[in-house]
């Protein structure tokens, strides 16, 4: 008995630190050669370093969304990029990154990339509870998780949405745990990227008016008062930074990328003039939610809608990237769960086999289409699988889209 439980205690969190350790030196050991070397120009030029320069550049008084001096301070630390890697996300975001800024770029982006390691398991495994498991067998959710190709390319990259994840997992725990100003609370990480889930703050809109669940609104707004006055407490102008970085980039702002949306696609691909055609896609996403709505507003349980808004949001988007899919750990754990309750062995369930050749395909076309932009069919045909598998279930309080 006492044997279990110091194997419990003490053992069991050293050996998972011990196998997080070992996973992110595998995923990238240039980050502990560079610290032994002190080889400064060691530093890759990852998306993280546009977090890094604007949250550095906004303590020390900078601009942060200033293509120069973000292009200087990037270049004197050793990232070697050809042009400044800039934040476009919202000035609220970095309330969130602050503390890396202050940092050491090898030491930050190393206590990042750890950082996130750990959000995505911890969310994984909270959503394996979510879904109605046990803390038994905690491990599935983190093998599914770690087969889940986009997460390996949010890490590798140094992206935020891992911190999106976090503030949906947030959310769906504390409103399952009727904790409603904390789960308002929580919308503040998701609105690091809110254009991802726009259906999501349709719905949470709808759903706070039709519950009366004023609590949650409360949550939301005083935490993003608080998120979005830290930035501009220590630079007054940082929004009309941000909003000048848009109107005078200097390069290609995201909206001009080729990304793997069905909105981008169409801006590329059908002629249009000046019409703003990319947001074509969100349009319909928002004509069918609300018709979802409708159908399901009254007897609407995040925990099982929150998957196929997901996954809506992120077919229909006027742009998002592959690392962006992370956010789907929703759907995939809830899946995962739907292919636990099977009685017949994981190689006759097709759920976990149509998965599982998504993925695989996604990773070998990868060695030769580099380009995000091929991969515009990734988010539909998890859609695909997920629509088709939930119509065939007939569990309580499970919506099909």
């Amino acid at each position: 008995m006492t044997c279990g439980l110091i194997n419990k205690v003490i053992w069991l969190p050293i050996a998972r630190c011990f196998a997080i350790i070992c996973f992110f030196c595998v995923l990238d050991p240039s980050f502990a050669l560079a610290a032994l070397s002190g080889v400064s120009n060691a530093v890759p030029a990852t998306d993280y370093a546009a977090f890094w320069a604007g949250s550095r550049l906004l303590i020390n008084g900078g601009n942060p969304y200033s293509p120069v001096e973000v292009f200087e301070l990037q270049r004197s630390v050793g990232i070697s990029a050809s042009k400044p890697l800039l934040m476009w996300s919202p000035p609220w975001t970095l309330s969130f990154v602050l503390p890396f800024g202050a940092m050491d770029v090898l030491f930050s982006q190393f206590s990042w990339l750890l950082l996130h390691v750990f959000l995505i398991l911890v969310s994984a495994r909270k959503l394996w509870v979510i879904y109605g498991q046990s803390e038994r067998n905690s491990y599935l959710p983190w093998i599914v998780t770690l087969t889940f190709i986009p997460v390996w390319f949010v890490l590798i990259l140094g992206q935020i949405s891992p911190l999106i994840l976090l503030g949906i997992v947030g959310f769906l725990h504390f409103e399952k745990k009727k904790s409603c100003f904390l789960a308002g609370v929580s919308t503040t990480l998701i609105a690091v990227k809110p254009h991802l889930v726009y259906l999501f703050w349709i719905g949470l809109i709808l759903w706070t008016w039709n519950q009366r669940r004023w609590r949650v609104a409360l949550g939301a707004i005083l935490a993003g008062i608080a998120v979005s006055a830290i930035p501009a407490i220590i630079d007054p102008a940082v929004y009309s930074q941000y909003v000048e970085m848009y109107r005078n980039p200097g390069q290609s702002t995201p909206f001009e990328l080729p990304a793997p949306s069905l909105g981008s696609l169409l801006t590329l691909s059908v002629p249009h003039g000046n019409l703003p055609i990319q947001f074509l896609p969100p349009l319909l996403g928002t004509l069918w939610f609300l018709w979802h709505w409708r159908r399901y507003k009254d007897r609407w349980d995040w925990s099982e809608q929150m998957p196929i808004v997901l996954l809506v949001s992120l077919v229909l988007s006027a742009y998002a990237w592959t690392y962006d899919q992370v956010i789907l750990l929703p759907a995939i754990i809830q899946g995962l769960v739907w292919s636990t309750r099977k009685d017949a062995p994981w190689y006759r369930n097709w759920l976990l086999l149509s998965y599982g050749t998504i993925n695989a395909l996604y990773l070998v076309l990868k060695t030769v289409l580099v380009s995000d932009y091929y991969y515009f069919w990734l988010a539909p045909a998890f859609l695909l699988i997920y629509s088709s598998y939930s119509r065939t279930r007939s569990l309580p309080n499970t919506a099909s889209p």
